[in-house]
């Protein structure tokens, strides 16, 4: 049973659906992988979200978001307030996310 509340934005949702959809266009089975391993991600930050370290870009005020490392590539962006885990973005980390 979940310890935290996993509430993930609609923009967030809206990065994975558009990451998914690029890998399904080039293997269905890289965008289930995909999808397996971002939902393995939801289980752990209902579990323990302080289990990921602090997120250190530059371009986040410092200390506030941490990060989630998933299938290589990708990295999800939450910050956790008493039992709420708000996962504000999926990013691929081979891009350049500056302008997120």
């Amino acid at each position: 049973m979940a310890k935290y509340n996993v509430i993930v934005a609609e923009r967030a949702d809206k990065m994975l659906v558009s990451h998914a959809r690029f890998l399904a266009r080039v293997s269905k089975s890289a965008a289930l992988r995909l999808a397996d391993g971002f939902e393995a991600v939801l289980r752990e930050l209902g579990e323990n979200p302080y289990q990921f370290p602090v997120e250190t870009d530059g371009n986040l005020p410092e200390g506030l978001y941490r990060k989630a490392l998933f299938c290589k590539w990708y990295k999800a962006v939450f910050i956790v307030e008493n039992q709420d885990v708000y996962l504000d973005a999926v990013l691929d980390c081979r891009r350049d996310n500056r302008r997120i």
